[in-house]
């Protein structure tokens, strides 16, 4: 279903999931309400924590103590600005992040960042059904092989059958799970001031190796900043209606949904660095990183924990899945979304189903989980800059844009952000090959 959007004095063909709208009217200027708060508290959850984000924050505290929780305030600015920027190029132009880029850049350069983060997505999806079927191995002694396919087949139907809303709104809850880290670092009574003065000033000890301390920092940013959650929040916001009368909900949401996100990230990180710091081996297991809850509440700890992995990589999964289907529909023109029947949006729907069943396959090949963990997010580091430089040329269009493009501090932080993602990508692999991925 296509419809003709003018801005400006220009026309764009855009390609709208089938009900927006029948919704639109509705919702235009409606407060921020309970769909609106799952969709940013999903996509903060599903950006700052899944199954590698979760590992990574706890070796980080592990090995560094304190001194990396500055990368958590750093997530948190860049992720808001990137998040409110994506939410605001489709908003007030109607057009979601990948059709807006094909149209402004052209076929050929607005595949690259198309193709780059399809890969990506796939190869964190199958992260993150290991992750899932490993938590389940845990909770219930079945190895996680066998779980694969059951969590593969039970993910597809749950984006078949339910629609946007239900699926964001209990993805979204399910991720909340992860809260009992918040319990847990207090519960584990770190140094306060310590921990505030590190969020702007980290304490870096001479027995730090500067290369793995490097190598962390990357692995955070990039697990901080993925491409997909922003492809799924800009497109989510037009899932729900969103126009350019809800720009004021856009950055409430983002900025919200960031803050859970960064505040679990923190509390994950900050437990790590209490219960295991100083830590001489990798923390390479869900089992070993849910140290610090067990040692603040045992047993019952261990099971939340558990639960709770399962659920943000839960999380990420469905950002993972969706945004992998609206990036290749909107791209090609084809309907898209969640809002209708699967019939009403069958290559949508269709590429969900592949990507799950690719990366179910590749799970099952028998790699090693976590070292494959280690190798997706080098890709993933690597593959950053291809959604933000584009998005940021697109939100400072001043003929797509007009009087909504990037205010000047807008820039400056963005700017800011987008040097540092291109310094990742640039060195994440040189540090993978000298730390063998391991901090």
């Amino acid at each position: 279903m296509a419809t003709r959007c003018r801005r400006e004095g220009a026309v764009h063909d855009a390609v709208r999931p089938r009900g927006r709208q029948q919704k639109r009217a509705g919702k235009a200027s409606s407060p921020v309400g309970v769909a609106a708060l799952a969709l940013g508290v999903l996509a903060g959850i599903g950006g700052f924590l899944d199954t590698c984000g979760v590992i990574t924050a706890v070796s980080a505290g592990a090995r560094f103590d304190f001194a990396l929780l500055w990368t958590v305030v750093f997530g948190l600015v860049g992720f808001s600005v990137f998040a409110e920027m994506s939410g605001r190029v489709a908003v007030s132009s109607s057009q979601p992040t990948y059709e807006v880029i094909r149209t402004r850049l052209g076929p050929r350069l607005g595949a690259i960042p198309l193709v780059a983060n399809v890969v990506v997505h796939v190869l964190v999806l199958a992260v993150d059904l290991i992750g899932m079927s490993l938590a389940l191995q845990l909770l219930t002694g079945v190895p996680y092989r066998v779980w694969v396919p059951i969590v593969a087949v039970a993910l597809a139907s749950a984006l078949w059958f339910l629609s946007f809303s239900k699926v964001d709104t209990a993805a979204a809850l399910a991720g909340l799970t992860m809260l009992v880290m918040i319990a847990a670092m207090a519960a584990l009574a770190p140094n306060w001031q310590n921990v505030g003065i590190s969020l702007v000033h980290p304490q870096l000890k001479a027995s730090y190796s500067i290369a793995a301390y490097l190598f962390a920092t990357a692995s955070l940013v990039g697990s901080f900043m993925t491409p997909y959650q922003f492809d799924f929040y800009s497109s989510g916001a037009i899932e729900e209606g969103w126009t350019g009368r809800d720009l004021k909900k856009n950055r409430i949401v983002a900025v919200i949904g960031t803050i859970v996100g960064a505040a679990l990230t923190l509390a994950v990180m900050g437990a790590g660095a209490k219960a295991l710091y100083p830590y001489t081996h990798a923390v390479d297991s869900i089992k070993a990183a849910a140290t610090p809850a067990v040692k603040a509440f045992g047993e019952i700890g261990f099971v939340i924990f558990v639960i709770g992995v399962f659920a943000v990589s839960l999380a990420a999964c469905v950002e993972l899945c969706l945004s992998g289907g609206y990036g290749v529909a909107q791209y090609f023109g084809w309907e898209w979304g969640k809002s209708g029947s699967p019939r009403s949006a069958p290559m949508f729907n269709a590429i969900i189903l592949i990507m799950i069943a690719v990366a179910a396959a590749i799970d099952l090949t028998g790699i090693d989980p976590i070292q494959f963990a280690v190798i997706t997010m080098a890709f993933g580091a690597a593959a950053l800059p291809f959604t933000f430089g584009p998005l940021l040329l697109v939100a400072n269009d001043r003929q797509f844009m007009g009087k909504l493009r990037n205010t000047l501090p807008i820039n400056i932080v963005a700017g800011i952000v987008l040097a540092v993602l291109v310094a990742i990508t640039i060195a994440t692999i040189p540090l993978l090959v000298i730390t063998g991925g391991n901090f």
